[in-house]
């Protein structure tokens, strides 16, 4: 079996266990809070200067407590679940291949170690697709700029040897 065969399989295995997953109503434990309607209308509540529509919380202990997770990888498994989840306002699959990165590199032996190399490996999958994708429709547009170029040439040709044959 080929490796894209492979990850494609992984892919479509993974996108079904997780298919009854959803990512909309977002427990409270969750490291991300949407900002308040105050917040996006540019009133901050007093004493908050940072900007951006969501706010991730450090992942650690002194953010643990009976609605957060004490394990940071979780945190990250589903920062990185977010990222890459399509129906969110924040996909981002370049930031989610990142997220799944650094809970491999920092916590190389959690219990979301093997979802993590899944998403990882799909996403890089996907983003290698969509490079290819973008590079497929410039050489689109360059021929066909090219054939706008050829399909003037030859009006221009048509046009100077209907001039030479009326000079005649």
């Amino acid at each position: 079996m080929t490796q894209t065969a492979t990850r494609a399989l992984l892919g479509l295995a993974l996108f079904t266990a997780t298919s009854g997953c959803t990512t909309s109503g977002l427990p409270g434990w969750f490291p991300v809070r949407w900002a308040s309607e105050e917040e996006r209308i540019g009133r901050r509540p007093s004493g908050d200067a940072r900007d951006g529509d969501m706010r991730a919380a450090r992942p650690g202990p002194a953010a643990a407590g009976p609605d957060r997770p004490a394990d940071p990888a979780e945190a990250l498994y589903r920062l990185g679940l977010l990222q890459a989840d399509p129906t969110s306002g924040i996909r981002d699959y370049r930031a989610a291949r990142a997220t799944f990165t650094r809970l491999l590199s920092e916590h190389p032996r959690s219990r979301w170690d093997a979802e993590a190399r899944a998403w990882q490996a799909t996403l890089t999958d996907l983003l290698v697709r969509e490079d290819e994708a973008r590079r497929a429709l410039l050489r689109l547009q360059r021929t066909e700029e090219e054939h706008r170029r050829a399909k003037t040439n030859l009006d221009w040709l048509r046009q100077t040897e209907i001039d030479q044959e009326r000079r005649r």
